[in-house]
C-alpha cells in the first residue's frame, strides 16, 4: 500500500512543476487544480475551446468553480494544446487523443506520494496564507 500526502508545501509543488520528467499534461492539471478552485472532474472534462488561453480564464459556464488562470498556468496549457483547436484539453494518447482519465491522474499523483485532491486542498489553504482564495488575476 503506497502512502500518499494528503497535503503538499509550496516548497515540493514547486519541484514537481519543474519536473520536466512528468508529462505536460500531469503539470498542467496539478497547477490548474493549485491555482483555481475547479474540481478535479471539472478540469478532466474541459474541452479545448472551454479556456480562453488569451484571456487568461476559463469561460463561464463550463466548469464549477470557473477562475481566471496565471501565467505559469496559461503557460503550460498553451504548451498542452500547441495547435489544437478542439479535442480534450487534458489530452493523452497518440496518435487519437482522448482525455485524461480519473484513474490515471491518480495514478501518477500517487507515483509522486501524493493525493489526487490534495493540489487543490493545498493550493487552497496556500492562497488563504498568502492573502487572497483566488487565482492570480490576469496582467
Amino acid at each position: 500500500m503506497t502512502i500518499t500526502a494528503e497535503s503538499i508545501s509550496a516548497d515540493r509543488f514547486e519541484a514537481l512543476l519543474a519536473d520536466a520528467s512528468i508529462p505536460v499534461v500531469h503539470r498542467a492539471l496539478w497547477l490548474m487544480l493549485w491555482e483555481t478552485d475547479v474540481r478535479v472532474l471539472d478540469l478532466l472534462a474541459l474541452e479545448v475551446p472551454d479556456v480562453d488561453l488569451t484571456a487568461r480564464r476559463i469561460r463561464p459556464g463550463t466548469a464549477e468553480g470557473a477562475a481566471d488562470l496565471g501565467e505559469r498556468a496559461t503557460a503550460l496549457l498553451a504548451e498542452l494544446v500547441g495547435a489544437r483547436t478542439s479535442g480534450p484539453l487534458f489530452a493523452v494518447g497518440s496518435p487519437a487523443l482522448r482525455a485524461l482519465p480519473w484513474e490515471q491522474t491518480v495514478r501518477v499523483a500517487e507515483e509522486h506520494g501524493i493525493a489526487a485532491h490534495a493540489f487543490r486542498a493545498s493550493g487552497r489553504s496556500h492562497r488563504r496564507a498568502e492573502g487572497g482564495d483566488a487565482a492570480p488575476a490576469p496582467a
